[in-house]
């Protein structure tokens, strides 16, 4: 699988770079490109301790601690990182009211889907002017984990990692359906033909007790899903163009829903009313599921657990996945001292980027770590790599958190919750969502 995807992820990466370079809209000078990032500022003469809030989830929030401890006991830069991990609900809400009272983080984690609610609430600094003095330059990174760090013209973020959605399947339940696991399904039609292949009475009990594919009914996942799904016909989108309205309410979006629908009651591919893919996959309950990267931390602790990974299947018209990006924010505190250590601290993470996706999962968004061998080593991350050119994420927008949330209230996990639950049609559903969304974008 590794040499299938290798030649086209080089590829990519190659266009990635071409592209990158010509979109810029200033020439830029022939330079050597250093290797990891050079900090311009002076050194502070007292060491100064900064306060960095790890919200990333459990478990991969325990390498980026991992690589805090390494930056306290070999930075250069007279600086001390104290970390305090949160979830992300709780990092959300409590930036604003520390904010409010003076006593902010200096450096934090941020999601790029959360990057325009917290600009509008004036909470994040404005890097433009710091990014280049400290190395952080647009031609070393994905054009689109680039942009995703800009809201307007202000760069507010720095991109530090990419994890759109993919296709994870289990070698060996390949092997005994007779599929062949060197080429998984990549259309429609061969992914239901692998999902009906794989659904099985193993025991032969009249019971169904091993599935094709693994879909919750709530969280996020399944409307991630829908969303790609629904992105995979050309010219579609979640909202207008202005990001004022629903847009999803088409037949395209109906065409998608009813697809999910269908893999659970006219297919009969998925387990009624599943609560957790990623345990039946560990489990050999389901065969097929779809995940971002950072499920390879848990299934890489299952013994006995022989799994690969594959791009999304084109089910409809092109490719295309919802993506999310790992993003380093600093609160607006106007301490030229502190936020100098910070960005030291951010320029050393973004530095050590091949280590975090080596431990986490999460891809690289570094042009030079993509196209170095020790990432092309990493087999099961090349079909994420190969879905970059193809990665959406969600329209930027101001309340996003309420639009595009994952708990049981929110529009979109209503709108696949009630169409799986069947206690909505999906064009009811797309109905009653599209009004739901329209008005909290009308907030």
């Amino acid at each position: 699988m590794l040499k299938k995807y290798g030649l086209l992820v080089s590829l990519i990466v190659l266009s990635l770079v071409l592209t990158s370079c010509a979109t810029s809209t200033e020439p830029v000078e022939t330079v050597d490109t250093p290797t990891e990032s050079e900090a311009v500022a002076e050194v502070p003469a007292e060491k100064t301790t900064i306060v960095f809030w790890n919200g990333v989830g459990a478990p991969e929030n325990v390498v980026l601690t991992e690589l805090v401890k390494e930056y306290n006991e070999t930075n250069q830069d007279n600086v001390y990182v104290e970390e305090v991990i949160l979830d992300w609900s709780t990092l959300y809400s409590k930036i604003l009211l520390d904010f409010e009272t003076g006593t902010p983080p200096d450096i934090m984690t941020i999601q790029q889907s959360g990057l325009y609610q917290n600009v509008d609430l004036g909470v994040l600094a404005d890097l433009t002017n710091l990014m280049p003095e400290y190395g952080f330059v647009k031609e070393d990174f994905i054009e689109s984990a680039w942009n995703g760090s800009f809201i307007g013209d202000q760069q507010y973020a720095i991109p530090f990692d990419l994890h759109p959605l993919a296709l994870y399947y289990n070698v060996d339940l390949f092997k005994d359906a007779g599929l062949d696991p060197e080429n998984p399904p990549a259309t429609m039609d061969e992914f239901l033909e692998a999902a009906q292949k794989l659904t099985v009475d193993t025991n032969e009990d009249g019971n169904i007790d091993q599935y094709g594919f693994g879909l919750a009914y709530s969280g996020g996942i399944p409307f991630r899903t829908w969303m790609s799904l629904l992105w995979q016909h050309e010219g579609e989108d979640i909202l207008n163009e202005s990001k004022t309205e629903a847009a999803f309410n088409t037949e395209a979006g109906l065409e998608s829903l009813e697809f999910l629908q269908d893999l659970v009651y006219e297919y009969k591919v998925v387990p009624e009313q599943e609560q957790s893919p990623d345990d039946d996959f560990m489990k050999g309950i389901v065969a097929m599921m779809i995940s971002g990267p950072w499920s390879q931390f848990d299934f890489n602790t299952v013994d006995g657990l022989e799994y690969a990974t594959a791009p999304l299947p084109v089910f409809y018209d092109q490719p295309a996945a919802w993506a999310d990006s790992h993003m380093l924010a600093l609160p607006n505190t106007n301490d030229d001292v502190r936020m100098a250590a910070a960005m030291s601290f951010a320029s050393f993470l973004s530095d050590n980027s091949l280590t975090w996706t080596q431990k986490a999962g999460h891809l690289p968004v570094k042009l030079s770590v993509l196209e170095s061998d020790e990432f092309k080593a990493l087999e099961k991350s090349q079909a994420f790599a190969v879905t970059l050119p193809d990665a959406h994420y969600y329209p930027s927008i101001k309340n996003e958190s309420l639009v595009f949330g994952r708990d049981s209230n929110s529009p979109f996990v209503v709108l696949v919750e009630s169409t799986l639950l069947n206690s909505m049609t999906p064009k009811d559903a797309l109905a009653e969502v599209e009004i739901m969304v329209n008005e909290l974008l009308a907030q």
